[in-house]
């Protein structure tokens, strides 16, 4: 059947059309608005499914003539029609249990987060964890640390971290169940704040320190917890019509795999090694052996590939690395967590290992450090093959988008990002989340969530920039970088990403035609 599929395929791709196809639709899908991402034929009326793929697309009266007595007939009784969304960038990490701390903004201010704590350690048994979620306000407090959360909560432990995911604070008693030790080394990549004077920890953390901490959290929860967790992500994203979820995650890749197939989840699930840093330098170990073939046997949705380095920080924390200085902090450019030589190894062993390389670069400084060991093995390597990923591409503007092209890279946007205006501009101007001149230069862009699961509302943020609107995309382009972009991010342009002929029938049908509502309510549609 898969080899009669492909040759269906290759003879549609003829023009041959509909009447010339043998056999019968299991599926016929009539009378819609079909935005195909498909530059080829981006719309039709029409489609019919076989199994799992696509066997012709079309006109109603096309589709009509596969249709047999036995064929399922659904009238889309003109309701749009988009291909699966595929989130390209989002996150699994799980917690283990304990009290989270409920805030009216995701910005509390200190005085909120200190009465949220005090109240919750008046109310949880002691030794209960008290886990807080903040912004950049506590975050960036140097007074916020572990003597003030002790003072709050001295027999609790506590742990406070961005809802940006770069930043924690914990207090003495969570120490030990971070396995941290009291003068604990900073890993490569991360630092732990120390009291002046002192080699002791002051509770402050950061970058590859902070996800240690997390890892020793992820450890904690029972596989039933984290199989239950997945069913309830999946359910939230194939009701958003997410089809694909490419997902980074802090537990170790070979379980999270073997718990993504036992989950046997409804969508399908690319899994995107993350691996951390030790004070010895970046381990590599069981992710080598876990992508070295034979590859473990995985379920029919779930895959595994590639390797992904965070190479800074955000604008929030003043943690992007930058080529020129912070508005509002005239001598601070940010940093990287890696040296230059140590990003080069990287991408060296990206090329050993034949695994994709993705690289989290939020300034344009990380993104430039990127192109530079690219471009250093270039007599070699065929880099546009390669397809390596920017993820959050706001630094690759300017100079960069034509080194970016020549590279083949593949920028990662996530539009949730561009609902900071103010706070951006105050540290890095007007110029930077670029989208619109990316697909101009025609480099290929892929959109992923890295928060909200909501398509329509990223679609919508891509289609105004609040951040820089100059830089805003149709509503036809963001969808189709939701779907064939965020296929061909993943080399999976063969299989999903388009409505065409031989493809995945990986499709959501829409409640509003999200072309045509004003951008406030292109957040809303329902999915059929």
């Amino acid at each position: 059947m898969k080899h009669i599929l492909l040759v269906i395929g290759l003879v549609w791709g003829l023009g041959i059309g509909a009447r010339g196809q043998a056999g019968r639709a299991d599926m016929v899908l009539l009378n819609g608005k079909i935005f195909t991402s498909d530059a080829a034929r981006p719309s039709v009326e029409a489609l019919a499914i076989r199994g799992e793929r696509i066997i012709a697309v079309g006109t109603v009266a096309e589709i009509s003539k596969l249709a047999g007595p036995k064929t399922r007939r659904i009238d889309l009784q003109g309701r749009v029609v988009t291909p699966g969304f595929n989130d390209a960038h989002n996150h699994f990490d799980p917690m283990p249990a304990g009290f989270r701390l409920a805030f009216t903004s995701m910005e509390p201010s200190w005085e909120e987060t200190s009465q949220a704590i005090k109240a919750a350690a008046q109310q949880v048994p002691a030794g209960t964890w008290i886990f807080g979620t903040v912004g950049s306000k506590v975050v960036l407090d140097p007074l916020v640390t572990r003597a003030a959360l002790d003072a709050l909560a001295p027999n609790h432990p506590v742990l406070l971290g961005a809802f940006y995911g770069h930043g924690q604070i914990a207090n003495t008693k969570a120490l030990p169940l971070l396995q941290l030790d009291i003068e604990q080394p900073d890993p490569l990549g991360g630092k732990y704040e120390r009291i002046t004077g002192s080699r002791e920890l002051n509770g402050r953390m950061h970058e590859y320190a902070e996800w240690r901490t997390n890892f020793v959290l992820a450890a904690q929860v029972p596989d039933t917890a984290v199989i239950r967790a997945l069913r309830t992500m999946a359910a939230v994203a194939a009701g958003y019509g997410i089809t694909t979820m490419q997902l980074f995650t802090i537990l170790p890749t070979d379980r999270f795999v073997r718990l993504l197939t036992q989950a046997n989840l409804p969508v399908r699930v690319h899994a995107r090694p993350f691996p951390l840093t030790t004070p010895q330098g970046r381990e590599t170990t069981e992710l080598r052996k876990l992508l070295t073939p034979p590859m473990p046997k995985l379920g029919p949705r779930v895959q595994v590939s590639g390797i992904k380095w965070v190479l800074d920080g955000t604008p929030y924390e003043r943690g992007a690395a930058l080529r020129t200085a912070y508005r509002d902090q005239p001598n601070w450019k940010g940093e990287l967590n890696f040296k230059e030589d140590e990003v080069g190894k990287m991408v060296q062993e990206g090329l050993d290992w034949k695994q994709p390389l993705l690289f989290h670069c939020a300034g344009d400084r990380a993104a430039e450090v990127v192109f530079d060991a690219l471009e250093a093995n270039e007599t070699n390597v065929n880099w546009p093959a390669r397809r390596v990923r920017i993820e959050h591409g706001d630094g690759v503007v300017g100079d960069l988008i034509p080194r970016a092209k020549r590279l083949g890279v593949v920028v990662v946007q996530n539009p949730t990002h561009f609902t900071e205006p103010a706070l951006f501009g105050q540290r890095w101007g007007n110029k930077m989340q670029p989208l619109r001149s990316l697909l101009a230069a025609g480099i290929p862009v892929a959109l992923g969530s890295d928060g909200p699961m909501n398509p329509f509302l990223n679609i919508m943020l891509a289609g105004i920039n609040p951040a820089n609107p100059a830089e805003a995309i149709t509503g036809h382009q963001a969808v189709q970088a939701y779907t064939a972009g965020s296929a061909y991010a993943e080399f999976a342009e063969k299989d999903k990403g388009t409505l065409a002929v031989g493809k995945l029938a990986d499709l959501a049908v829409l409640s509003q035609d999200i072309f045509s509502v004003p951008p406030p309510n292109c957040q809303k549609p329902r999915v059929s």
